[in-house]
């Protein structure tokens, strides 16, 4: 603080380069802090007549209330929702583009995104995701505030699952979900949920392009019933399958011992892991425990999935609601 002060005592705010770098300090090292406060109120008082000779300076200042004004951060966050574009704010505010990546442009993206203005949230989401090397560092503070927004309003969910997943990785396994640290535990589950969603989604088109079984359907409808109740999902493939996964968002594993173009979708409900299979093969339980033996592989033998189940069932009689019924019965009892 005292070298701040001492600093600011220096300066000969008639030198418009001396104006011009203690603007470049405070945008570019804005924190918050008491430090960078002191920049703004000497700043937000500067008299017009010292950016005379500076039309760039007359710009900066001409929207003061913005960058050094009370309220400076929610004003800014306003004008990113009536502009739409990081790129038009910037030229509102008299900045050139070099200051994209300064601390108070950040800081003030962080705030518009904690304002309820969903439509231009998601137009910017789409500028920032094109420039992400620049924003990397506030993608978990835009993710954690946009994905419960989403989530409220019922729209914008493919978005930022594809905008999400790609640059900050899976939240639920491997390395990426380190990711996902500053993001908040409800945010999180939000997002999961959507990947298990997808990830289901995914298995059944899969099923649907690779397999002959006719009864297919029962199953589908059956496991469509508990999405609200599935939390880690995971997908391996073999054979064609991989290439009906090809374009898909979501990461899977290899199944090897799988014979044909089968598929197995992983999942967890409470207490217990599941398996079904896209053609022949059980429906399967196991304790969860086992979890890291299943989820985020990269690789997995369907000789193990099958000798390692704690329960096993045959889709018997489907048209008559057989096994579904025993099935349903053992998950309401222990999940």
């Amino acid at each position: 603080m005292d070298g701040t002060k001492k600093i600011l005592r220096q300066l000969d705010f008639d030198n418009k380069r001396h104006i011009g770098g203690l603007v470049n300090v405070y945008l570019n090292q804005y924190d918050g802090s008491a430090k960078t406060a002191i920049l703004r109120q000497q700043l937000r008082y500067m008299p017009d007549r010292l950016t005379e000779n500076s039309r760039r300076l007359q710009k900066i200042f001409s929207m003061r209330k913005f960058l050094f004004g009370d309220d400076f951060l929610a004003n800014t966050a306003k004008l990113f929702a009536q502009r739409q574009s990081v790129a038009g704010v910037l030229d509102d505010l008299g900045l050139g583009d070099s200051f994209k990546v300064s601390n108070f442009i950040k800081a003030a993206l962080v705030k518009f995104y904690r304002t309820p203005d969903l439509a231009a949230q998601l137009k910017i989401l789409r500028e920032l995701d094109a420039d992400f090397d620049a924003y990397r560092n506030i993608f978990p503070a835009i993710a954690d505030a946009l994905i419960q927004a989403v989530a409220r309003a019922g729209f914008g969910k493919e978005l930022c699952l594809d905008v999400f997943y790609r640059r900050l990785g899976d939240p639920r396994f491997g390395f990426t979900r380190f990711n996902w640290n500053d993001v908040s535990a409800r945010s999180k589950e939000i997002f999961c949920h959507w990947l298990s969603e997808d990830d289901l989604e995914t298995f059944f088109k899969i099923v649907a392009a690779t397999t002959d079984d006719a009864h297919w359907g029962y199953r589908e409808r059956f496991w469509r019933r508990y999405l609200p109740r599935i939390t880690n999902t995971w997908i391996f493939l073999t054979g064609n399958a991989k290439i009906y996964a090809a374009q898909s968002k979501v990461s899977h594993g290899t199944l090897t011992n799988g014979g044909g173009n089968q598929a197995v979708f992983v999942f967890q409900i409470g207490r217990y892991i599941f398996s079904e299979w896209s053609n022949v093969g059980k429906v399967r339980a196991y304790a969860s425990s086992r979890w890291e033996e299943f989820f985020g592989r990269s690789q997995i033998s369907g000789n193990f999935i099958k000798s390692k189940s704690a329960k096993a069932w045959i889709h018997s009689s489907p048209q008559t609601d057989f096994w579904q019924r025993k099935v349903g019965a053992w998950i309401a009892r222990y999940c």
